[in-house]
This record gives structure tokens, C-alpha cells and sequence, in this order.
């Protein structure tokens, strides 16, 4: 027979199997966060925010076999949603970074609002841990070891990717020198 999730709310039924619940899975859902954002410090607040919902939404779940791919299922949709926020966050950056002119010369504003353009598309067509590393480095100006951290890869990786990303930038921008 399968267990379920009771639909009227006593404090200790509920409490217990949601305690069981939050014990069987954590480490999935903290994988699965961690594979889709990459191993940064979001994963937990994520993985809470699905317990938070299960546990709100917890008559909509029919049953313990069910529960498991709506918890995966909530922490991806959680977790791309911080991906997007993080990536608009950091194109909002790179735009205030790029030199505005001071005067209000039309010509120089749409010569720099198209090399921000043309930045932006260079670094959505990397790699996405080279991608990733650069704007850490360049926008959030971590060091190489915080880079390391976040992304729990080698601190030389670190150097390996940046170096490539710092010289596709350079040669596919030479023509805006």
C-alpha cells in the first residue's frame, strides 16, 4: 500500500512524515541544484524553498512515489529561475561597464551600445563554466580562489578558462579598437 500525505493537517502525522520526507531526499535535490547551477550557494536556499512548497502544497501531492519528481521537478523550475535572474543581473553589469560617453553624441552612444551588444553575444556563444568564470572575475571581481570555490573546480581551471576567455574577447573585439 502506498504511503500517503495526509490531506488534513495534524501536528505530529504530519510532522513525522514530512520529517521522513525532507530525510529521503535532501541529497538528490541538493545534486540536482547543485548539477543545474552550477555548485554555487544557492543550492540550499533552493532546496528549502521546494520543502517550503511541498509542505504548503502538500494536499496536491498524492502520494510518497510522487513526491520525489515534484521535489526535482520544483528545484529545477527554482533553479532556472535563478539562473535567469543571475544572468540578466550580470548583462545589466556588463552594460554599466561599458564606457557611456560623456556628451550626448548619438554616434557614440550607439558605438557603445553596440560593442556591449556585440560582448554580450561573444559570452552567451562560450562555454558556460567559461562564461561563468569570466563574469565572476570580471564583474563580481572575485579572485581566483573564490571562483574556484564557487564553481568547485581547480584554482589552475580557473586560470585555464579565463585566459581563453580574455583572448576569444580579444580577437573577436580587435575590430572595436
Amino acid at each position: 500500500m502506498l504511503a500517503t500525505i495526509p490531506t488534513t493537517r495534524t501536528p505530529n502525522a504530519d510532522d513525522a512524515m514530512f520529517q521522513q520526507i525532507v530525510h529521503r531526499h535532501s541529497a538528490m535535490l541538493r545534486s540536482v541544484a547543485r548539477r543545474t547551477l552550477g555548485g554555487t550557494a544557492d543550492v540550499d536556499d533552493v532546496v528549502q524553498e521546494a520543502f517550503l512548497a511541498a509542505w504548503t502544497h502538500a494536499e496536491s501531492v498524492v502520494d510518497s512515489d510522487t513526491i520525489a519528481g515534484w521535489l526535482v521537478t520544483t528545484v529545477r523550475r527554482r533553479s532556472y529561475d535563478r539562473l535567469r535572474s543571475a544572468t540578466s543581473r550580470r548583462r545589466a553589469d556588463l552594460d554599466d561597464d561599458i564606457l557611456v560617453p560623456l556628451h550626448d553624441d548619438p554616434a557614440a552612444v550607439a558605438h557603445c551600445q553596440s560593442l556591449a551588444s556585440e560582448a554580450r553575444r561573444i559570452l552567451d556563444s562560450m562555454p558556460e563554466l567559461q562564461r561563468r568564470c569570466w563574469e565572476l572575475r570580471q564583474l563580481d571581481q572575485l579572485g581566483y580562489a573564490a571562483i574556484a570555490l564557487e564553481l568547485t573546480i581547480p584554482v589552475t581551471t580557473v586560470r585555464g578558462l579565463l585566459v581563453r576567455a580574455r583572448g576569444r574577447l580579444a580577437r573577436e573585439l580587435a575590430d572595436w579598437r
